[in-house]
């Protein structure tokens, strides 16, 4: 059994995706990169414990080989690449064994990710209070059928590029 993502919950992922996987680039991320990661994070429709989930059930199995490589990738993964990758791990996330399997690995993804996490998420809670979002009414995105990644999750991804590019 395998659970497809509806369109617009997969629009609503693939921002989230690509700015977690950067954790798992072999680099270590400047305070802009981990700033990028907490807009992405607060302008989605998740919390935080949703994203964590996420990061361990959808975006670690799929690019954690990374760390792991000899020469691995460090200026970012092919987004077609990584949202197909993604995907796939989603589809298997409540399947037993799959979970199983992540659970026997979440100390390995806490080993690596874990610094980032502790910078990242007092950012996002910084974030959304900021806003007057301290918590995620999902029923709210549901009945209008919209996330706050759509239209910030386009606009923080070219602002971030063009840090990026400005850096390169």
């Amino acid at each position: 059994m395998t659970t497809t993502l509806s369109p617009l919950e997969l629009q609503s992922r693939m921002p989230v995706w690509e700015a977690l996987s950067e954790f798992w680039l072999d680099t270590e991320l400047a305070d802009y990169q981990l700033d990028y990661i907490a807009r992405v994070i607060a302008a989605s429709p998740y919390s935080v414990e949703e994203v964590r989930a996420i990061h361990d059930y959808e975006v670690a199995p799929a690019v954690s080989a990374n760390l792991m490589s000899v020469a691995g990738e460090w200026a970012g993964f092919d987004s077609e690449w990584l949202n197909a990758k993604c995907h796939r791990c989603a589809a298997r996330r409540h399947l037993h064994w799959y979970r199983a399997r992540i659970w026997l690995q979440r100390p390995l993804f806490r080993f690596f990710t874990e610094h980032y996490w502790l910078q990242v998420v007092p950012r996002v809670r910084s974030l959304l209070g900021a806003r007057g979002q301290d918590t995620r009414d999902q029923s709210a995105y549901a009945a209008t059928g919209t996330s706050g990644s759509q239209a910030a999750g386009s606009e923080i991804y070219s602002q971030h590029e063009e840090k990026t590019d400005a850096g390169a």
